[in-house]
């Protein structure tokens, strides 16, 4: 089974992710920063979703990081529509997907099953 490397200190997110990413088969791994998320993905990673409120978080240092590590990782960053620069900083990080915690609340069941489908 595939993993998911969720990088994120919040417990409500990290349930709320498990669910939609079990559903789609992938097993969801919480990474407290961006070391230890780096670590996580050396084994059977397919995806990494980044919540861009995690503290310490430098997005550009982790995307090229993650890229460099690990070969057709999907890279999902989210966080709050407020935080707009946050977003865009993400995108110009080289994220894969960058989504508004309400769009993957909503959305996240689709999101992992294109990464799945995508593999």
């Amino acid at each position: 089974m595939s993993k998911l490397v969720l990088v994120s200190g919040d417990l409500m997110l990290g349930a709320r992710v498990e669910g939609a990413a079990r559903k789609c088969g992938l097993t969801m791994v919480t990474a407290a920063g961006q070391t230890l998320a780096i670590a996580a993905t050396a084994d059977d990673c397919r995806a990494v979703l980044i919540d861009l409120r995690a503290p310490g978080l430098n997005i550009a240092e982790l995307v090229e990081a993650l890229r460099q590590q690990t070969a057709g990782l999907s890279i999902v960053a989210c966080g709050p529509h407020v935080h707009a620069e946050r977003l865009e900083a993400a995108r110009q990080a080289g994220c894969d997907l960058v989504v508004t915690r309400g769009q993957l609340d909503r959305e996240a069941d689709a999101i992992f099953q294109r990464i799945v489908n995508e593999a």
